[in-house]
């Protein structure tokens, strides 16, 4: 009985003791991120492309020898803004791609590309060599030259330009139309001027434009080609014609007016000045000015409807015909020309004057204080008031002659029915008759306005003083002497 005791309470040891004997479970094996490329990879200046291969081993989870098979992401870091390469790709791909941009420097250059996996990683350096380095060749010459198909783009063969009165000048080149130039500053391209592209016409002068296109000619001949480079502008001249004779160009589609006569020159262009084209600072040669304008060089000639001899300022009409224009003036004094071709109209301007058409009086309106006209022009309405009085200063007059539509040259007339806001010395009136006239003198101008009203009070109103252009309205005014 007591071994049977005995025996039974040995049994728990027993059991304890083979537990402990039994084989402890196996940890698992970690995992692996393997570079299997070089670790260092060398490119020419040219740079390329590059492949990086590598192994990933998963860990294995204790016996069962079954894998993670989750999608893991291999993350990619690199600095160099030369190199392109993908944030990260799947770890499983088992290779990375990347391009290596040119270098254009005179330096060799190094980065690394760094590749991890949670806390496994691996990194691959790469170099790339310089460029060639070219010594740049030394200035075959200070200050501006021409280059171009003329001496087959070569710097050390460029046309050099002389300075002379604030430009630089290269004479007597001969260029074709299909002949291309550039100019170049100190015998290096990096500081350049062309042109727009368009083909250049001798005599006229064009934006010159850094890093533009390469100028052509539309003609052949043998030229003066001159350089403003402060400016930024060139002149293809022909042989012996200074920039000051330069023309502005064309724009597209745009015609050519010019005036023929017995001037300097000979012949001048009409620029567009708003409704106008205009030439200025023409000086004659005798007392009398002769002249015609011409379209498109001869395509159309236009002189005088009647045959007579005109006085400076005198808008004379013109139509297509072989007579000439002809103007009294001093010789030896310049002038203007404005020429209206809607109207075939035509003025001989003391220099710095210009004509003006009122075609329209709309409206008069007098107060005690005030004095204003309303007056519609061609195409534009204009609105005047201005200081009564013989010593007035305000400068609201337009610089110019004017001329009105009858024959009251200089003055308009009108009789209006309406009703007007018109209050002369503090009564209400009506408008019966008034007079305007506007006289050309010296310094200046005299605006005389002469008002009859049904009460038979009368208002003189004078303007004197100096000539500027209008902008304004609604000024405060001194009451009519």
């Amino acid at each position: 009985m007591k071994k049977l005791l005995l025996a039974l309470l040995m049994l728990p040891l027993l059991t304890i003791a083979c537990s402990k004997e039994q084989t402890p479970a196996q940890s698992p094996e970690p995992h692996e991120l393997t570079l299997t490329s070089d670790s260092e990879v060398s490119f020419a200046a040219e740079g390329g492309t590059g492949t990086i291969s590598f192994t990933y081993t998963p860990a294995k989870e204790g016996d069962s020898g079954q894998e993670i098979t989750a999608t893991r992401m291999l993350s990619i870091s690199c600095d160099a803004e030369w190199i392109e390469i993908a944030e990260e790709v799947e770890i499983m791909l088992s290779t990375i791609n990347y391009d290596v941009a040119e270098n254009t420097t005179t330096e060799p250059r190094t980065a690394v590309i760094n590749a991890t996996y949670e806390e496994l990683s691996f990194s691959v350096t790469i170099e790339q060599a310089a460029a060639t380095s070219t010594p740049e060749p030394e200035p075959s010459y200070e200050g501006w030259g021409i280059v171009g198909t003329v001496n087959d783009w070569d710097i050390s063969k460029a046309i050099v330009m002389d300075e002379a009165n604030g430009y630089y000048v290269a004479k007597a080149v001969e260029l074709t139309t299909t002949d291309k130039i550039k100019f170049v500053k100190d015998g290096d391209n990096a500081v350049n001027r062309g042109g727009n592209g368009q083909p250049a016409d001798p005599d006229y002068f064009y934006a010159a434009q850094s890093w533009g296109s390469d100028i052509h000619v539309s003609q052949a001949g043998t030229f003066d080609i001159y350089l403003n480079a402060k400016e930024d502008t060139y002149y293809i001249m022909t042989q012996g014609k200074s920039p000051a004779e330069a023309l502005e160009p064309l724009a597209p589609g745009e015609e050519l007016y010019e005036v023929y006569g017995n001037f300097e020159g000979e012949k001048a262009r009409l620029i567009a000045e708003k409704r106008y084209m205009v030439a200025k600072a023409i000086k004659f040669s005798s007392t009398t000015a002769e002249f015609d304008i011409r379209l498109n060089k001869n395509e159309r000639v236009f002189g005088a409807k009647q045959d007579a001899t005109y006085s400076v300022e005198e808008m004379i009409s013109t139509a297509e015909s072989d007579i000439k224009i002809k103007v009294e003036v001093e010789s030896g004094i310049e002038y203007d020309i404005y020429y209206r071709a809607d109207l075939s109209c035509v003025w001989l301007m003391p220099q710095g004057a210009k004509p003006f058409i009122w075609n329209e009086a709309t409206g008069v309106a007098f107060s005690s204080t005030n004095f204003a006209i309303n007056l519609r022009g061609e195409g534009l309405e204009l609105f005047f008031d201005f200081y009564c009085g013989v010593d007035a200063t305000n400068n609201i007059i337009p610089e110019a002659t004017y001329y009105v539509d009858n024959e009251d040259d200089g003055g308009y007339n009108f009789n209006l029915d309406n009703e007007y806001d018109m209050r002369i010395e503090g009564f209400k009136t009506k408008l019966k008759s008034g007079t305007m006239v506007v006289k050309h003198i010296s310094g200046g101008y005299d605006i005389t306005v002469d008002v009859e009203s049904i009460h038979n009070h009368v208002v003189k109103v004078r303007y004197t003083g100096p000539i500027e252009e209008i902008d304004i309205m609604g000024r405060p005014i001194t009451n009519p002497e």
